[in-house]
């Protein structure tokens, strides 16, 4: 299949994030109020939090801030695949391949890096500020949070419009290794489905398994990075500098502190990485159809 082309990349991974985020968002709003500081939340855990906004604010509870989230998660998708696909081109030219003759394994790494980054300036830190701000109300007041227009203009008055981007270290550290992490290892392992199945090692469901395989990996290694932004992003949170927040992670929690919300992020993740890759490929695959349809049609119908 050859490449897709910008409008089609950048339409794909936009269907594709909003989809992924209105399925697993549930999940998303148990992490961030396992996450947020321990005077806030009093270190309930996942089922406590399930239980508790599910009796105070019923099903929609678990929403709360989901608007801001999906709506970030849809652009960052978009960045996300046409950051990944220009740069993976350009590094595919520029590097030396491999011993085997193989596109270069640096090519992923570097081009998911530059993704994570790209999407972390562009979008997800705001997206993350609002999600988290919105979260926090839901826990003040018992109910689904505030709106997402009244929350950019309090967030805007109250601390300035850079206040949007508060916590952007973590979360470029976060988005480059989730980049990094998922695109190299999802890359890796349908490379070595096509190997030992040419017929169905690039089918839609070969994509879902590889793609929740990427995600339990890229969990592990962007948790800490997670912990660190929500901290930042909290408007309880009078610590200003990541390193700060790092060092008040490990004192109250040890290491183990960093990790914490791992579980809902896990189902999440896994169930966000199959279904964002299936539905970006169904859909490229989708419009390409078409496109080579109408085509054809175009060269029957003329004289």
């Amino acid at each position: 299949m050859d490449k897709p082309s910008v409008g089609i990349q950048i339409l794909a991974g936009g269907i594709a994030g909003f989809s992924e985020t209105l399925v697993t968002y549930p999940a998303e709003f148990v992490k961030t109020r396992r996450q947020l500081p321990q005077g806030l939340t009093k270190a309930l855990s996942s089922l406590d939090i399930i239980r508790s906004t599910y009796k105070t604010a019923g099903f929609s509870g678990f929403y709360s801030g989901c608007r801001a989230l999906a709506t970030s998660n849809a652009f960052k998708s978009g960045i996300r695949f046409l950051s990944f696909e220009t740069s993976k081109d350009y590094l595919s030219k520029n590097l030396p391949l491999s011993a085997s003759g193989s596109v270069n394994p640096a090519v992923n790494v570097l081009a998911g890096l530059s993704a994570g980054i790209s999407e972390s300036i562009l979008v997800v830190t705001p997206g993350e500020a609002l999600k988290t701000r919105i979260v926090e109300d839901a826990v003040r007041n018992g109910a689904s949070g505030g709106d997402l227009s009244g929350t950019v203009v309090a967030i805007i008055k109250s601390d300035g419009i850079l206040a949007l981007w508060k916590g952007i270290g973590p979360v470029l550290c976060k988005q480059g290794t989730n980049s990094a992490v998922r695109f190299t290892t999802f890359s890796t392992l349908q490379q070595e489905a096509v190997k030992r199945w040419p017929e169905g090692g690039s089918n839609m469901l070969s994509t879902l398994g590889i793609g929740a395989i990427s995600g339990v990996v890229t969990v592990y290694a962007s948790m800490p990075f997670d912990n660190i932004k929500t901290r930042m992003q909290s408007s309880n949170q009078v610590t200003r500098s990541m390193y700060s927040c790092a060092g008040e992670i490990l004192r109250s929690g040890g290491i183990s502190g960093f990790w914490k919300g791992t579980s809902p992020r896990l189902i999440r993740l896994t169930l966000s990485s199959s279904i964002t890759f299936a539905v970006y490929d169904q859909i490229v695959k989708t419009v390409e159809h078409f496109s080579i349809e109408r085509q054809t049609a175009e060269v029957i119908i003329a004289p």
